[in-house]
C-alpha cells in the first residue's frame, strides 16, 4: 500500500464520522513580509509552493500532558511524467517547545519557519489535491515517538519535489501513524480536502467550525501571525498555510539573483562557459547539446521558462564565442541562420522566441555582461518579453526550438 493510499483510507474513515464542516477561506495580509496575494495560477506558466505558517490550539496547555497533537498536510500533484504524493507530519518536538509557556487551559500558538509541504513546483492542468487535518489523541510515549519519527522523515523526504531516497522507509513509519487514525480515542479537531486547491495565491485558513463569516472578516495575517482586531485569535483550532505564487524563475535583468541558476542543469552552463574561455569551441558545442537535453527533460520547469531557457542559453553561448573568437578568425553568426526558421515554425511561441534570438545575436556583444551567469540572466530577461503576448506555450515548444537550433548548428 502506498503512502498516499494509506492516508486516503484514513481520511475516508474520518469523513464517515460526520465531522462538522470547517471554516475555509483566504485571509488578507499586511506588513512588509506578506506574500503576494490574489495572483492567479496558470498551468505551465507559473509555479506554486505550499508553506506551513501557523497552527493554533484552543487548549494548547493540555497538550503533552493529557493529549498529543497530530497535524497532517497531504498533497498530490503532477511533477514531470508522474504524480507526487507527499505527506507532511508536523513535528511534535517543535510544537512542544512552543507550547511550554501556555497555561493549562490557555490557547497555544505554533509558528513554523520554512516548513514546506511543496516547495516551488510547476503548476499543471490537473491542479493540486490537498488535505489538511488536525487531530488529538491521548498522551502516550510510544505514540509521541512514532509521530516525531514520521515528522523527521517528512523533513528528509517530503519537502522537495522529486526526492525519492528514503521513501520506502518513510512508508513503513507512515503506516504506523495511519494506524493511530483507526482508534476511537483519536479526536478530529478539523479536516479539509480539496482536489482543486490552486485558484489564487494568499494565506489559506482552515479552522474549526466555531469561526463564522462575521468573525472571519475581522481576521488579518501580519508577520505570519493570524490576528483579530490586532490581537492573537483565542478559542479556535486552526491551520494557516501560505499558498505561494511564482510567475517565472527568471529575474528582470542581470543584476538580480536568478532562481533558475540554482537548478542542477545550470552547472553545465558554467562548464560550457569555462570551455569557451579556452577557445575549444567544438567541445563547447557538444556540451551545449547535453545542457539543452537536460533543460528539455527537467521536471522543475514550467513550459514558458523551459522555452526561454533553451533560447537564452543559446544566445548567451553564441555571444561568449563571439567575444572569445580571435579578430582575424571567422565562425559566422547564428543570427542569419535563424531567419529562415522564422517562417517555418507553426508554433507562435517558438516563432516569437526565434525572432527575439535573432535580434539579440544581430546586436552583437556590445554592452552584454562579461559574467556568464549575468549574461544568461540578461538574455533570458529580454526573451521573456517576446512571449508575453502568446496565449499559451505548447508542451512541445522547447523541443521544436531545440531542433531548429540543432539544424542551425550543422549549417554553420
Amino acid at each position: 500500500m502506498t503512502v498516499w493510499t494509506t492516508f486516503k483510507n484514513t481520511v475516508e474513515h474520518w469523513a464517515s464520522r460526520e465531522l462538522k464542516r470547517p471554516y475555509v477561506g483566504y485571509v488578507p495580509a499586511s506588513g512588509d513580509n506578506a506574500i503576494s496575494t490574489g495572483a492567479a495560477f496558470v498551468p505551465e506558466a507559473s509555479y506554486f509552493g505550499l508553506r506551513m505558517v501557523e497552527m493554533g490550539l484552543s487548549e494548547g496547555g493540555k497538550f503533552f500532558s493529557s493529549f498529543l497533537p497530530l497535524g497532517v498536510v497531504l498533497t498530490e500533484f503532477s511533477f514531470g511524467d508522474g504524480r507526487q504524493r507527499r505527506p507532511t507530519i508536523l513535528s511534535n518536538d517543535e510544537i512542544a517547545a512552543q507550547l511550554k509557556s501556555a497555561g493549562a487551559a490557555a490557547p497555544g500558538y505554533i509558528e513554523f519557519r520554512n516548513i514546506y509541504a511543496v516547495r516551488r513546483a510547476p503548476m499543471k492542468e490537473d491542479n493540486l489535491s490537498l488535505f489538511v487535518g488536525l487531530f488529538r489523541l491521548p498522551y502516550h510515549d510510544v505514540a509521541q515517538q512514532i509521530l516525531q519519527l514520521a515528522a523527521d522523515l517528512t523533513t528528509q523526504t517530503g519537502l522537495v519535489p522529486g526526492v525519492s531516497e528514503g521513501v520506502r522507509v518513510a512508508e513503513k513509519v507512515y503506516d504506523r501513524v495511519a494506524g493511530l487514525f483507526g482508534l476511537n480515542i483519536v479526536t478530529p479537531l478539523l479536516s479539509y480536502a480539496d482536489g482543486n486547491a490552486l485558484g489564487r495565491s494568499g494565506y489559506l485558513l482552515v479552522a474549526g467550525p466555531e469561526l463564522d463569516e462575521a468573525a472571519a472578516k475581522r481576521l488579518v495575517v501580519t508577520d505570519d501571525q493570524l490576528l483579530s482586531d490586532g490581537k492573537r485569535v483565542a478559542g479556535l483550532n486552526y491551520c494557516l498555510l501560505a499558498v505561494e505564487f511564482t510567475g517565472t524563475l527568471f529575474a528582470d535583468g542581470p543584476d538580480t539573483i536568478n532562481p533558475l541558476t540554482q537548478l542542477g542543469f545550470h552547472r553545465r552552463w558554467q562548464d560550457v562557459a569555462r570551455v569557451v574561455m579556452t577557445r575549444d569551441f567544438d567541445r563547447a558545442e557538444e556540451q551545449m547539446l547535453a545542457l539543452r537535453s537536460e533543460v528539455i527533460t527537467s521536471p522543475e520547469l514550467a513550459e514558458n521558462d523551459r522555452l526561454i531557457a533553451i533560447g537564452a542559453y543559446q544566445t548567451s553561448f553564441d555571444k561568449l564565442v563571439e567575444r572569445m573568437t580571435p579578430k582575424n578568425a571567422h565562425r559566422g553568426s547564428r543570427g542569419p541562420l535563424l531567419n529562415g526558421a522564422l517562417g517555418k515554425s507553426a508554433m507562435p511561441a517558438v516563432a516569437q522566441v526565434l525572432g527575439g534570438m535573432q535580434l539579440s545575436l544581430l546586436s552583437g556583444v556590445t554592452g552584454a555582461p562579461d559574467d556568464p551567469d549575468r549574461l544568461f540572466a540578461s538574455e533570458a530577461s529580454e526573451l521573456r518579453k517576446t512571449i508575453a503576448k502568446v496565449a499559451r506555450v505548447d508542451a512541445n515548444s522547447a523541443v521544436a526550438l531545440a531542433r531548429v537550433l540543432d539544424r542551425a548548428s550543422t549549417s554553420k
